[in-house]
């Protein structure tokens, strides 16, 4: 009997698994990290649409404190938060190291030579990877 129902489980779980959701390897979203930030395509409305759930888009719009003509994200919020260049440093903006515990993933960077951390959480699904929350600090 025991072995009848192992038999079920694996049958209705394995279809479910794709649609319910899907592990992320750590190495994988590593290099999603690292090319979203060394790129800069946190600064690109299309891929922030892509590849961040409507829950975070929300927040991002939420957090754009200017009056905009149509949709505006706060995409500094991957950023350091700073506006000006560090005059202690050579200028450099690059990702230094990724972590990742329980779906979130702490990246810490240089921004123009500012080192920062921030947190996102993120996720696979539909084959892509999402990112469906980030730690904002609230000052």
């Amino acid at each position: 009997m025991k072995r009848l129902l192992l038999i079920v489980i694996i049958l209705f779980a394995a279809p479910l698994s794709g649609i319910i959701g899907q592990n992320l390897d750590d190495t994988i979203a590593k290099q999603f990290i690292t090319k979203m930030y060394n790129d800069k395509l946190y600064e690109d409305y299309g891929f922030l649409q892509k590849h961040c759930s409507s829950e975070l888009i929300k927040k991002l719009q939420d957090a754009y404190p200017h009056d905009s003509e149509g949709v505006a994200y706060a995409t500094w919020l991957f950023r350091s938060g700073q506006q000006d260049s560090n005059p202690d440093s050579d200028d450099k903006t690059v990702l230094l190291d990724v972590t990742s515990k329980d779906g979130w993933y702490t990246y810490t960077a240089l921004d123009m030579g500012w080192k920062f951390t921030k947190q996102i959480k993120l996720v696979y699904s539909d084959n892509k990877i999402i990112i469906d929350d980030m730690f904002i600090k609230v000052e």
